[in-house]
């Protein structure tokens, strides 16, 4: 497929309530406001935290960061990197490379404002008001976390692996619920898979078991990974003692497999926590469940919390050494379990876009597109 033209922005949007339609449009790249600057996204990831982007668009505001202008259709946001190719302010210079979150598009306007060497905020009207943590862009000279090198896997693992490592933070804070074991659902999912690596010490120094619940066809690449003390497939779960003092981190979203955790622990089951969609089931109820009420975890709120307590310098240096270890492991052949699948225009994105909403994406995969020209 041809790219378009220099002075055209390429665009992927879904239909909000029907996330199987999909269309690539274009739209004119205007010139500039004062105060302006305008980045070219060089690449983004794609996984399924980007689907649980879209299926929590209206109640999590997602929708709400690019807005399309055709109304019950959206931009799904995806995290990449960017390069500054005009800017109308002196805060940012034409060639400067950023990370942060972007549309899936090939150009996104921004308006830096609260500046310091670390990067800048958008501070565009529409987002203003939306979480503080989405509209951060890192420059990547002075990001301690960033080698060239290591783009294509930050676009990946990074988003996800700050809402694993805040997450295994939070139920380390909280004790693990007084649970003996957690289930994690989706444990082929790098949510999980970072969640699981962050937690792996704590839980073997305090005896606890984490427990990966997968698919059947994903088993056998979870177990290799060896950072779940046990692999077992979602028809298991109810063959686990049901007197066994649980803990449930729901990352596959199915109400069907909550309710059937639900049934068979009851009382038994301390917590349960949901944290993404990676799965998407038809049947929906508003019966009440045995055990506790569902509890969702936003990382962003969790995040706040831990800035005011450790500073935000020091959540920057504890991510970051947690991140360096995560990805020493990844960039290891000997223990690498990551492919990367680049993929470049509208046929690619559109491609690997289906394939990760209908479940058909390899565990062991990773998706890095661009919709974007030289431009």
């Amino acid at each position: 497929m041809a790219y378009p033209r220099a002075m055209e922005g390429t665009h992927f949007v879904v239909r909000r309530d029907r996330l199987t339609e999909h269309e690539i449009v274009t739209t004119p790249r205007a010139p500039l406001e004062r105060g302006d600057a305008e980045l070219r996204v060089d690449m983004f990831g794609f996984t399924a935290n980007n689907i649980s982007y879209a299926l929590r668009g209206e109640s999590m505001s997602y929708w709400k960061f690019f807005p399309e202008a055709r109304a019950g259709w959206g931009r799904i946001p995806a995290w990449g990197f960017g390069t500054v190719v005009r800017s109308e302010t002196d805060a940012v210079a034409v060639g400067e490379r950023y990370y942060g979150y972007f549309p899936m598009s090939s150009h996104l306007v921004v308006q830096p404002k609260r500046l310091d060497e670390t990067g800048f905020f958008d501070s565009a009207p529409h987002r203003r008001y939306l979480n503080a943590v989405y509209n951060h862009y890192l420059r990547t000279t002075r990001d301690p976390s960033y080698h060239p090198d290591t783009e294509p896997a930050s676009v990946v693992l990074r988003p996800v692996f700050g809402t694993s490592y805040f997450l295994a933070d939070y139920l380390r804070e909280y004790g693990f619920f007084d649970a003996e074991v957690a289930l994690v659902s989706s444990a082929s999912s790098k949510l999980a898979c970072g969640m699981a690596f962050s937690l792996a010490p704590d839980a073997k120094r305090e005896r606890r078991k984490i427990i990966g619940v997968t698919s059947e066809r994903n088993q056998p690449f979870v177990s290799r990974l060896g950072i779940f003390d046990r692999v077992i497939t979602y028809a298991e779960v109810t063959s686990l003692p049901a007197t066994q003092r649980a803990l449930y981190v729901d990352i596959a979203g199915s109400q069907v497999l909550r309710a059937r955790i639900h049934h068979h622990f009851g009382s038994a089951l301390r917590y349960s926590i949901m944290v993404g969609a990676t799965h998407q089931d038809m049947q929906t109820s508003t019966a009440p469940l045995p055990g506790p009420e569902p509890v969702p975890f936003f990382a962003p709120t969790w995040i706040r919390h831990r800035n005011q307590q450790w500073t935000a310098d020091g959540v920057r240096r504890q991510v970051g050494d947690a991140w360096r270890q995560y990805m020493a492991m990844i960039l290891d052949p000997a223990r690498s379990w990551m492919t990367i699948v680049s993929g470049a225009g509208a046929d690619a994105v559109a491609r690997t876009y289906e394939e990760v909403l209908a479940g058909r994406a390899r565990a062991d995969e990773a998706y890095v597109l661009s919709l974007s020209n030289a431009a």
